[in-house]
C-alpha cells in the first residue's frame, strides 16, 4: 500500500533528505516521513530492504510507501519510546576517541571498525533492540551488529556511518538497547541510471558486470592501515570477534530462497519500481550472497 500523509509537525534535522515527524491521529504514535531523491529508487530500496531484513530475522525498522503533498517517500514509526532518548554512534565514538570528528559523516579516518566492535563487545549491560523477538539465538550486541554488517554486504549498503547505528535509552525501566538497523536507501544500486543498469547487464566486459559492480561497495569504516573498508571486508573482519555469530548469519542467508525474494519485489507497486530495477537488484543480491557464503570456510578455519 501507499499511505497518504496529511499532517506535518516537526522537521528532522539529521541526515541530508527532506523529512519530517508527525503524530498519528487517534493513537498519538510518532512517525517519520522521508522523501526519496528525485530520479533514484531510494523509496523502493528502503521498503524492499526492510522486508529482506525480515527474511534474515534481523531487527530492522518498518518502512511503508507513502505520499505527502504529491511527493513520494516512505514512512516509518519511531523506534524511540516516549520520553526515551536516542544516542547515536558519533556521540559514543567521541567519548572513546579523543578528538573524534563527530560532526563529519564521510571520509572520517578515525571511524575505525575495530573501535565500533570494541564498543559493542564492551557494553555488557546494553540489551538487544526493543521488542526484538527474532528467530535467532544471538544474545549480545556484538553478534547482532555482525548481522548488520552481513546485511550491509548482502544489499550493497555503503551507508553505515556513525549516525546510522546507536543506542536507545528507555527511561520507563532504565534500560539501554541497541538500535534496530535503519536507513538503507543507498542499497541495491537504487541510485544508478537505467542506462548504466542496462550496460552492466548486457556487457561482455568482466570488469563491468554486476558481479564486478558489487565488489566495489565500500563502507564508511576504516581499518588499522587507514584504508576504507569494503562491505565484505567489514563483515569478514568482524567475524573474527564472534565466529559463531558470523556463521549463524551466513546460515540464515543461505536458507533464503529466490522465491521469497521474488515475492517481496513483486508486491511493490509497479508505479514505484520497474522490471529493470528488480532484475538488477535481484542479481546484486545473488552475487553478494554467493560472495558471503564463500567466506564460510575461511571463517571456520580461524
Amino acid at each position: 500500500p501507499i499511505i497518504e500523509i496529511h499532517d506535518r509537525d516537526e522537521i528532522e534535522p539529521l541526515g541530508t533528505k527532506e523529512k519530517f515527524w508527525f503524530y498519528e491521529k487517534g493513537t498519538g504514535s510518532r512517525y517519520l516521513f522521508k522523501i526519496g531523491r528525485a530520479k533514484t529508487g531510494e523509496n523502493w530500496a528502503e521498503k524492499i530492504t526492510s522486508e529482506l531484513a525480515k527474511l534474515l530475522c534481523l531487527p530492522c525498522v518498518d518502512y511503508d510507501f507513502a505520499m505527502w503533498n504529491k511527493k513520494e517517500g516512505v514512512v516509518t514509526p519511531s523506534f524511540v519510546p516516549e520520553d526515551g532518548r536516542l544516542v547515536l554512534g558519533n556521540e559514543i565514538m567521541a567519548r572513546v576517541a579523543t578528538g573524534y570528528p563527530k560532526d563529519r559523516f564521510y571520509k572520517v579516518k578515525e571511524y575505525r571498525l575495530t573501535t565500533v566492535l570494541a564498543i559493542m563487545q564492551g557494553l555488557k549491560d546494553v540489551e538487544l533492540p526493543i521488542g526484538y523477538e527474532g528467530c535467532s539465538p544471538i544474545d549480545n550486541n556484538l553478534g547482532m551488529f555482525i548481522g548488520y554488517l552481513l546485511f550491509d554486504c548482502w544489499i550493497s549498503n555503503p551507508d553505515r556511518h556513525h549516525e546510522n547505528w546507536g543506542f536507545v535509552i528507555d527511561t520507563s525501566n532504565n534500560s539501554i538497547h541497541l538500535t534496530p538497523s535503519y536507513d538503507h536507501a543507498s542499497g541495491l544500486g537504487c541510485r544508478l541510471t537505467d542506462e548504466e543498469r542496462n550496460k552492466r547487464l548486457m556487457t561482455k566486459d568482466m570488469g563491468y558486470t554486476v558481479g564486478s559492480f558489487v565488489k566495489k561497495a565500500k563502507t564508511p569504516f576504516f581499518d588499522k592501515e587507514m584504508k576504507q573498508m569494503k562491505t565484505i571486508e567489514a563483515f569478514y573482519a568482524a567475524s573474527k570477534y564472534n565466529t559463531g555469530a558470523a556463521l549463524f548469519w551466513l546460515e540464515k542467508l543461505e536458507r533464503i530462497t529466490e522465491s521469497e525474494i521474488g515475492i517481496i519485489f513483486n508486491e511493490a507497486p509497479k508505479t514505484l519500481i520497474t522490471e529493470l530495477d528488480i532484475v538488477f537488484a535481484s542479481l546484486m543480491l545473488t552475487e553478494n550472497r554467493n560472495r558471503l557464503l564463500d567466506l564460510r570456510e575461511g571463517i571456520i578455519k580461524k
